[in-house]
């Protein structure tokens, strides 16, 4: 009854350890994905405590059940602590239930080896001896299993770039269709082989001992499989991503283009009007000797309906960053929000027109959509030279809080159009890079501060 006892409690201490050993790898899985530690801690918690309790309670559940029952419960949680990117969190939960299926598959290829040298020993005598030498081959197995499980996680952080990218669902569709035939065939397999035991009485592994290995083989398949579903939908979201942006710099360049084109032709028109005055100034002055005022002023308003609107109230030194400044105070103001304007467009230095006049539409957009329906609204835009560098900064309020990545500094949104958003930001920042300086963007109390810097 001792040794019974001592068996049992062996065990115990056996599954307990993997249990807290696979929370703390579960925790360390989801800490790139979150932005807080706390909340993979949480995850290790949930899921150390759903295994214990299934281990436990007075019904036998399989290892399939018992691993889609833990990691479900971890999904729902990841969700609970962080309500965002539901989908991402879904593909992770199944993404963890077959990490944790293969370690076990291929974890069980040097058990027969282990136990012939320790407690399956025929050198071994004496019960104690035995449990033991029992216990140590279950240490050892638990740290094949866990290096296994690790170096899987490894490989899947590495591959998995944009882990800070929100997921659609259509996404979600398509990349857990492998996932989902994956699962099926493992659970296939795994039905079959519990048959075969209550039928014979025998394990299917002591009956056939190649079928760990056909298992442990069909795992490094699953896990290939894995990877490479995850690394062609990163190919396919850079391709998309990058198609995007191209698209986005152009209509903003032909949009600038039209602003410019468009002033070029009233500045024209002003000097054909000028060579015209002098006639209108003899016609007005005809007009009101003969003291026909009202005529005069009728030719005066229709003189002046000739006229193009021009609302060009900023001077910064480009006539391109003049149309985009004078633009943007004005949808501002009518959205009222005070704008201050201290920009001056750099006398020296190679930059463009075109791209200060991107980053200084993307820039002020943002910032005049997050300041509207604020208190107090505002947006400041500024520019200095620091020896070759060239900043340029745009402040304004925001009293929300900003998920801002720590991949790349940039801000995720949780808009159901989100794949069509945050490019304006990437775009600035390449524009950037291309004078070999970069984009910061961060938060001050409830103020958002952008800046870009350019080497010129």
């Amino acid at each position: 009854m001792i040794t019974e006892a001592m068996w049992d409690q062996v065990n115990n201490i056996s599954m307990i350890a993997n249990v807290l050993l696979n929370a703390v790898l579960v925790s360390v899985f989801y800490i790139p994905f979150l932005r807080r530690r706390v909340r993979t801690v949480i995850l290790g918690v949930v899921y150390a405590g759903v295994m214990s309790i299934l281990y436990f309670v007075p019904v036998n559940f399989s290892g399939v059940t018992a691993y889609a029952l833990g990691c479900s419960a971890v999904c729902i949680a990841s969700v609970f602590v962080e309500r965002v990117n539901a989908p991402q969190k879904m593909f992770l939960s199944m993404t963890m239930y077959l990490l944790l299926w293969i370690s076990m598959e291929l974890a069980v290829l040097p058990w027969n080896l282990i136990s012939s040298v320790t407690f399956m020993n025929p050198k071994v005598t004496g019960d104690l001896q035995q449990i033991m030498l029992y216990g140590l081959a279950q240490a050892i197995h638990a740290v094949i299993r866990c290096a296994v499980l690790s170096f899987g996680i490894h490989l899947i952080k590495v591959i998995y770039k944009r882990k800070k990218e929100l997921m659609e669902w259509r996404e979600l569709a398509f990349l857990s269709t492998t996932y989902i035939a994956i699962i099926a065939s493992y659970w296939i397999c795994t039905f079959m082989e519990e048959a075969f035991e209550k039928a014979a009485g025998d394990y299917f592994g002591h009956r056939y001992p190649v079928y760990h290995g056909i298992c442990a083989v069909f795992g490094v398949i699953a896990f290939l499989a894995m990877m490479a579903v995850i690394y062609f939908y990163h190919k396919i979201k850079a391709s998309e991503e990058e198609v995007l942006q191209n698209s986005l710099i152009h209509s903003q360049i032909d949009e600038l283009s039209g602003h410019v084109h468009s002033m070029e032709k009233v500045y024209s028109d002003f000097r054909g009007i000028r060579h015209d005055i002098n006639n209108h100034i003899m016609v007005l002055g005809n007009l009101i000797k003969e003291n026909n005022s009202d005529q005069a002023l009728q030719y005066l308003n229709d003189w002046s309906e000739d006229f193009h609107t021009v609302d060009i109230n900023a001077k910064t030194g480009n006539p391109v960053t003049d149309i985009v400044i004078s633009e943007k105070r004005r949808q501002a103001e009518d959205a009222g929000i005070r704008f201050v304007d201290d920009f001056h467009y750099p006398e020296e230095g190679k930059v463009e027109s075109i791209d200060v006049g991107v980053i200084l539409n993307n820039a002020l957009s943002n910032a005049i959509r997050a300041a509207e329906g604020q208190d107090n609204p505002f947006v400041e835009i500024k520019s200095w030279r620091s020896g070759d560098m060239f900043m340029v900064q745009v402040r304004n309020s925001f009293s929300g809080v900003l998920w801002i990545s720590d991949e790349d500094g940039l801000v995720r949104t949780s808009k159901p159009d989100f794949d069509k958003h945050g490019y304006g930001l990437k775009n600035m920042r390449r524009i950037a890079e291309k004078y070999f300086g970069t984009t910061q963007l961060e938060q001050e109390d409830d103020t958002v501060i952008f800046t870009a810097m350019m080497v010129i």
